[in-house]
């Protein structure tokens, strides 16, 4: 009995420091999904200062000041400050002198709601070129004034998650102590009866010394009793290290799905994020003019950086003066999506197209692959939420394309052979 407490004392151990090591674990995929998604946000919103700035010296065949600054402005109302650096490496314009062409009563509101304190000439600054076609226009140096406040809620949450899981681990050693002393009572009873019995029937011997003729009666009588009662505490104390041990087996079966795929509830969680947000950008879409060409190249040099060692050949498929009246988030969702799910399909060596074209007053978007292509019967319900044809992923990407595709009011068709690739095609009204 002692040996079988121990081992439900080790048992209980052993999956309280599983809890903790997953955890541990689970806390640090956390922070590094949270961080991704940030990194994510913040190269959309870098792409589309970018692309605006690019749009500007186009137009004026150099850096306008007064054109560059409603820009800079914007920028800040977005969460950066810039710094605009023309090809000799001399700022054009910064921050802080584009709000001080504005009227001071305006400068300040703006100040105030983007918490911008002023110039840090300390601070780090991340740099983007600037390119038109072969030209190289300058560069874009680029300060996030939230990352202070995202770095604070990937700890809040890793510690969260820490805490949850180390509470999870003490509720099951509370419960498996309680459920294995509950099991081990019924047993520790049985051993006390018969020990009790033995002590009843051993005494009739002391007596019957003055009674010779009742010898053989009460000690046979005595043997008999007490020899049941005694396999039958054997045979209970036999069975009690099993009952110990059972209610958590390590090895079982049915335990092994908690630890099977740690990381897909982090996947869950972000894609549920990024389903929600695409259903809100139905009701507050910020649209501006796209250059298309610009916009699609930023976008696709984004997904190449993001597998330097893939053999998949990107290629963009778009006329210069190609331009609309879009959300730059709700496009790079729909197309980032779209160029994610392709470069999976190829895998290896294969070539994927992004394309824009004008088809009467709509911009038609079409994403080619030569990758595995989808199954026919797959293909009535690959916008479903959740549904999985195949692959690793957790059935919400093309979910997140619908919605998006949804809240610009455009379609989306997709047409696939097994083995030769497919087309995902997404028509949205220009303006």
């Amino acid at each position: 009995m002692v040996k079988g407490s121990q081992r439900t004392f080790f048992v209980l151990l052993s999956v309280v420091l599983v809890a903790l090591f997953f955890g541990l674990f689970l806390r640090g995929m956390v922070e590094k999904d949270f961080q991704n998604y940030v990194e994510g946000e913040r190269s959309a919103l870098v792409s589309a200062v970018s692309a605006d700035l690019e749009e500007s010296y186009e137009k004026n065949r150099k850096w306008d000041r007064a054109d560059a600054a409603e820009i800079v402005v914007r920028a800040l109302q977005l969460g950066l400050t810039v710094k605009l650096v023309d090809s000799r490496g001399d700022i054009v314009l910064d921050t802080e002198q584009a709000l001080a062409l504005l009227p001071s009563d305006k400068a300040s509101r703006i100040r105030a709601a983007a918490g911008f304190a002023g110039d840090d000439s300390g601070a780090d600054y991340r740099s983007y070129p600037l390119v038109m076609g072969k030209e190289h226009a300058g560069r874009l140096d680029v300060q996030f004034l939230e990352k202070g406040r995202s770095d604070a809620f990937s700890k809040r949450s890793g510690l969260v998650v820490l805490a949850g899981v180390f509470l999870l681990a003490i509720l099951v050693l509370t419960l498996g102590t309680f459920l294995s002393r509950k099991q081990v009572k019924p047993v520790r009873r049985s051993v006390s009866a018969a020990d009790a019995s033995a002590d009843q029937q051993a005494a009739p011997p002391i007596a019957v010394r003055h009674e010779t003729m009742a010898v053989p009666g009460p000690q046979g009588e005595g043997i008999s009793a007490v020899e049941p009662a005694l396999s039958m505490a054997g045979a209970a104390e036999e069975d009690s290290e099993p009952m110990a041990d059972d209610p958590l087996d390590a090895d079982d079966e049915d335990m092994q799905p908690l630890a099977g795929d740690p990381d897909r509830i982090s996947k869950i969680v972000n894609g549920l994020d990024g389903l929600a947000k695409a259903q809100a950008l139905r009701s507050s879409q910020q649209k501006q003019a796209l250059e298309l060409s610009a916009y699609l190249n930023t976008i696709v040099e984004t997904a190449r950086a993001s597998c330097p060692d893939s053999q998949v050949t990107l290629k963009v498929e778009c006329s210069n003066d190609l331009n609309m009246q879009a959300d730059p988030e709700c496009l790079s969702g729909i197309m980032t999506n779209l160029l994610d799910n392709a470069v999976k399909a190829v895998k290896h060596d294969g070539t994927v197209t992004v394309s824009a074209s004008e088809k009467g007053d709509q911009i038609e978007f079409a994403v080619r692959d030569t990758g595995c292509g989808i199954r026919r019967k797959a293909l009535p319900h690959i916008f479903e939420r959740f549904y999985r044809g195949s692959g690793d992923g957790i059935g919400l990407g093309l979910t997140i394309v619908k919605e998006l595709v949804d809240a610009c009011e455009g379609t989306i068709a997709v047409q696939s052979t097994r083995g030769k690739g497919s087309v995902f095609t997404v028509s949205i009204p220009r303006s």
